[in-house]
């Protein structure tokens, strides 16, 4: 049986170019980040840490490394750049590394005996660090948490300066994942976003992975980058498939260029317009659906044996600040400057340079701002972890948890339910809110926009500021 294929009928296409200029969030999180307030702080961090303590809940944990040798133009991570000239006659590492481990000792003074049933380490570049450091920031964990034989250890990788001794580290020291920043194969592409990594390279670079053990390989595509095609990205696409990764996120770029100053050096016309990001999409949502792949949340896809399918069909997806993950019902505690800690009732960002988070971590935790999570923003949290796990609200479901009335609760939300109903967006009935396929599952921003009460009533349809969110499509 063929799989479904996404496209749209004339009418279609017309109502998702309306509302897919709109800048809107993208809902890593719920309340959205901006939210945040510098009144959540260390105190408030460690009470939240004692009751995840106390409550012996399962965690995931989260070590931001910052450094990257090169800027990549489409970059929307907090990172600090440090040439490789200067990375070999000043390391950071070190000193980096010795203030990592006293952040990791405040923390599992408070957590350490809670299971860990996934490690990421994330950036930035991890392997910015040499293999030494990074065995020895993986020992240093594994002695100050407690580690479940079967956690799932993931590692985001750059093959331009990763050694096959990095990688060597990584498996001995119990890394199982690999996710790699592959964005697009095209050499224009790859010289006008500043990172040049040859199809061939990467394709050493999965061999190697796979010879030394890694059960599991993602890649990181975008659509959307200047210069880009059709052709090339259905060429792009090709190399994908052939090398057959585990995992594949398909990301819109977010072009801020307000906020990321260095996607100034784009120029405006060598950017996809019209609809060309929409075509685009359904080229890599069509041919990634015919290679086997299932589509999973706003962006992501899985081969049917790989975990994350698995846990689509079991209910335990969630969409964070990683994009759409596992494990929902853990604990996530960040580590590293700038890094954010996910917990099931509070939010909580470490200070955002390394030279602020060091300088934090002398006087106790280096929590520079948070948010303490309402029973009304737990309910909402819940229903947007379906929204964009599942396309579905389930009515139901959040009245059994939560002890409400749907339709009371969200009485102000129903006139603009009706009015996506009616472009058909959404479908409504006693018991779910739907996002029609593939209309409305492409505009699913602009459902969760509807719920989001932090928002303008009307943000949904007129959209936010560009300058502070990204177009939905």
């Amino acid at each position: 049986m063929l799989p479904f294929r996404y496209a749209l009928t004339p009418a279609e296409r017309e109502t998702y170019l309306r509302f897919s200029r709109l800048a809107l969030p993208r809902h890593t999180s719920y309340p959205i980040a901006p939210v945040w307030t510098t009144a959540f702080g260390a105190d408030e961090y460690r009470s939240t840490l004692q009751q995840v303590r106390d409550e012996n809940r399962d965690l995931s944990i989260y070590v931001h490394v910052p450094f990257c040798e090169r800027l990549c133009y489409y970059c929307a991570c907090t990172k600090e750049i440090v040439p490789a000239g200067k990375h070999a006659d000043a390391d950071p590492s070190i000193a980096f590394l010795d203030t990592l481990e006293r952040e990791i000792e405040q923390v599992s003074n408070i957590v350490g005996k809670n299971a860990v049933r996934q490690l990421h380490f994330g950036g930035g570049t991890p392997t910015f660090l040499e293999p030494k450091l990074l065995g020895r920031l993986a020992a240093i964990l594994r002695s100050a948490f407690s580690i479940s034989p079967d956690a799932e250890l993931a590692v985001e990788i750059d093959p331009r300066v990763t050694t096959r001794d990095h990688l060597t580290v990584l498996r001995k020291a119990g890394f199982n994942r690999i996710s790699i920043g592959v964005q697009d194969f095209d050499e224009t592409v790859q010289r006008t976003v500043n990172r040049i990594q040859p199809f061939e390279m990467v394709q050493r670079f999965v061999a190697e992975c796979r010879s030394l053990g890694f059960t599991s390989v993602n890649f990181d595509l975008i659509y959307g980058l200047p210069n880009q095609t059709l052709r090339s990205m259905a060429e792009t696409l090709d190399q994908v498939i052939a090398l057959s990764p585990d995992r594949i996120a398909f990301y819109r770029l977010a072009v801020i260029p307000d906020i990321f100053r260095w996607q100034n050096t784009f120029r405006h016309a060598d950017l996809p317009s019209g609809d060309a990001c929409l075509e685009l999409n359904l080229l890599g949502i069509n041919t990634l659906l015919a290679a086997g792949y299932e589509f999973i949340g706003l962006d992501h896809f899985a081969r049917p044996g790989e975990s994350l399918a698995a846990a689509a069909r079991e209910g335990s997806v969630r969409r964070n600040f990683q994009g759409m993950t596992t494990g929902k019902a853990l604990d996530v505690v960040g580590l590293g400057p700038s890094a954010i800690s996910q917990l099931r009732d509070a939010f909580a960002q470490n200070a955002r340079t390394s030279s602020a988070w060091k300088q934090a971590l002398t006087e106790g935790f280096a929590t520079e701002c948070g948010w303490q999570l309402s029973t009304d923003d737990r309910i909402r949290k819940e229903l947007m972890q379906q929204l964009y796990g599942y396309g579905t609200i389930d009515k139901r479901a959040l009245e059994s948890e939560f002890g409400i009335n749907f339709d009371d609760y969200f009485t102000d939300t129903m006139p603009r339910l009706r009015h996506l109903e009616l472009e058909g967006i959404v479908t409504t009935d006693e018991n779910f809110v739907r996002v029609t396929t593939p209309l409305g599952r492409l505009l699913v921003r602009v459902v969760a926009a509807a719920f989001d009460r932090y928002l303008p009533a009307d943000a949904y349809f007129r959209g936010m500021q560009a300058e502070a969110f990204s177009r939905v499509g």
